[in-house]
């Protein structure tokens, strides 16, 4: 019996500490210290008893006092079993706190303004947000579902409560901009955009919503519709033919004076490959070999995303043929490839055909004075046999007759110079006496003037020995009609002061001209160029041009120095040794792409 009442006793005491210990766990600490105390005094009546057993002043029933070790043995497995699950239950319940304080921080203080609606209409959370986008508080739109709606412009109203107003549309996600009315009446635009919320029982539990002030985008939009409106005004208002290319050349997109000249309307230019578009329909148009090279220049650089100029005559649908001057340029993306093409066109069709009649009008000319220097240079020949002539008169028939000689020649030499520009002249190499063609330029470049200009020769500086040959393979006439207008050139320029022509001879024939006289900056840079002329008395500005032009097709080179100190140099570099006729046809074509 003492041991029944031992053991319910120390139970009993037992239960009261852990009881006394889950205060502190437990978040009702008055509930648990009564509790605890109503065990401590449950327990101390069991140790009295026990006292009262020991001395033996009373003997209580043995199925008493163990129904009371049973109660005691329950009450203390309770304690003992109820201590975990109050701590578990407050760690869940801490969990559950930081978890929603963390949620509750996001949705607060998120940038946007952030809603939960709940299924009849009413919002169960707003984001402070709202308040910098509306002017109206939390608590005011948490008091007043309909003021979202009453913000809302008029404009937008309607659609607004179609997407909104139903069960039907909040069980739909949603994404559209509007404008709405602040506080202050100021209107803004905002990207609205909603979710349907569901419980993982599918539960419908309102609709999540996410509004957002789009301002500066709207007004960044509009800015680039009215750039894009002066672009596209510009282009289709723009003298000049533009299209756009996609990535494999097809058009997608032709302003109005493209549409003009290929005579066609935008829908059925749109998709057309570029080389379909610019390829004559008939065969009264350019030569189509060259026309079908170009062609396939064209796709080839297209598929290499690569620049390309060019001009070409083009058939419109109803057969109007017009040529054009082309720049096809690649427009890249961010990594720099190419994703695109702007063709943009010149309409040269009056130039070229200025520039024809301009080449019919020469070549009638030169045919037409070829007549009359036939008698020139012939009647002085048949007078000079005369018996009765005079040495002196002799001498002026002869200058009469080289002079017509020598302006046949430069007749001839133009219609040269226009086959070399064309590159349709076909080249005579030959190898002959540089110096000896030197002294023939020199002595005719004399003649005729009052006061002969010194012109000294040399050979790297040093003087020439007349028996001392120093060949050159070239065409000799182009050679001829080069150094001719340079010397001629030097000689006028040098104002009566000596003229040097100096050879210098190693892999390449240099042959440096140089005259006292100065140059003017104004021309300085555009000195070889057509027409290039100032301050010269009947100067036409196609003397160095012409030098130019022989130089490089000869393969060679020319430059110019002009400096007050020193006087003016013009250096002409000629390879020693020329290729055949189509290498030089071949070199015209390549520096006519360069």
């Amino acid at each position: 019996m003492f041991l029944i009442v031992l053991c319910s006793t120390l139970l009993q005491f037992a239960a009261g500490f852990f009881a006394f210990k889950l205060i502190v766990d437990a978040g009702k600490k008055w509930a648990w210290t009564l509790l605890s105390a109503g065990i401590f005094t449950m327990a101390f009546r069991r140790a009295y008893s026990l006292v009262g057993v020991y001395l033996g002043h009373e003997v209580p029933s043995l199925s008493y006092e163990v129904i009371g070790l049973i109660i005691s043995i329950l009450v203390f497995g309770g304690v003992l079993l109820i201590g975990p699950l109050i701590r578990a239950m407050r760690h869940v319940a801490e969990k559950l706190a930081e978890s929603e304080e963390r949620y509750r921080t996001v949705a607060e203080f998120t940038f946007d303004w952030e809603y939960w609606l709940a299924p009849d209409g009413s919002f169960v959370f707003v984001s402070p947000a709202c308040e910098r986008i509306t002017g109206y508080t939390c608590q005011e739109f948490m008091d007043d579902p309909a003021l979202f709606a009453d913000l809302v412009h008029p404009d937008h109203k309607e659609e607004f409560l179609k997407r909104t107003a139903t069960f039907d549309a909040l069980r739909k996600p949603a994404s559209f901009d509007l404008r709405i009315i602040d506080r202050q009446g100021l209107e803004h635009w905002v990207a609205h955009s909603s979710l349907p919320v569901f419980s993982k029982k599918g539960v419908f539990l309102g609709t999540r919503g996410s509004i957002r002030n789009i301002d500066p985008r709207k007004q960044l939009e509009e800015e680039l519709r009215s750039s894009r409106a002066v672009y596209e005004s510009m282009v289709q208002n723009a003298r000049c033919l533009v299209l756009r290319l996609d990535r494999d050349g097809a058009v997608t997109f032709a302003n109005r004076y493209a549409e003009e000249h290929f005579e066609r309307r935008g829908p059925t230019l749109i998709g057309l490959p570029i080389t379909e578009l610019l390829a004559p329909k008939d065969t009264s148009g350019p030569d189509m070999a060259e026309n079908n090279a170009l062609l396939s220049e064209l796709g080839r650089t297209i598929a290499a995303g690569e620049r390309l100029d060019f001009e070409c005559e083009s058939v419109g649908l109803a057969g109007n043929h017009f040529w054009a001057e082309w720049v096809n340029s690649p427009v890249a993306d961010v990594h720099g490839e190419a994703r695109e093409f702007v063709c943009v066109g010149i309409d040269v069709t009056r130039r070229k055909a200025l520039s024809k009649l301009k080449e019919d009008v020469t070549r009638i000319v030169r045919h037409d004075l070829k007549s009359p220097l036939s008698g020139i240079i012939g009647i002085p020949r048949i007078i000079r046999q005369a018996d009765n002539i005079t040495p002196r008169q002799a001498e002026m028939l002869q200058a009469v007759e080289d002079a017509g000689t020598m302006m046949l020649a430069l007749i001839n030499q133009s219609l040269e110079m226009y086959k070399l520009e064309t590159g349709t002249y076909e080249f005579r190499f030959e190898e002959f006496d540089l110096p000896a063609l030197l002294r023939e330029v020199i002595r005719n470049t004399q003649m005729g003037r009052e006061r002969p200009v010194p012109v000294t020769l040399t050979l790297d500086g040093r003087d020439i020995d007349d028996q001392q040959p120093v060949l050159l393979h070239a065409e000799r006439p182009l050679i001829y009609t080069m150094l001719g207008n340079l010397i001629k050139n030097a000689v006028e320029a040098s104002e009566d002061k000596p003229v040097s022509v100096d050879i210098g001879m190693d892999r390449d024939c240099r042959i440096s001209i140089s005259n006292a006289g100065l140059v003017p900056l104004s021309i300085q840079p555009r000195f070889f160029e057509k027409y290039a002329t100032e301050g010269k008395r009947g100067g036409t500005g196609l003397g160095t041009y012409s030098a130019r032009l022989v130089a490089e097709k000869h393969g060679g080179s020319i430059a110019m120095c002009s400096a007050p100190d020193t006087g003016t140099t013009v250096s002409v570099r000629i390879p020693r040794e020329q290729p055949d006729s189509a290498t030089a046809r071949l070199r015209h074509s390549e520096n006519q792409s360069g």
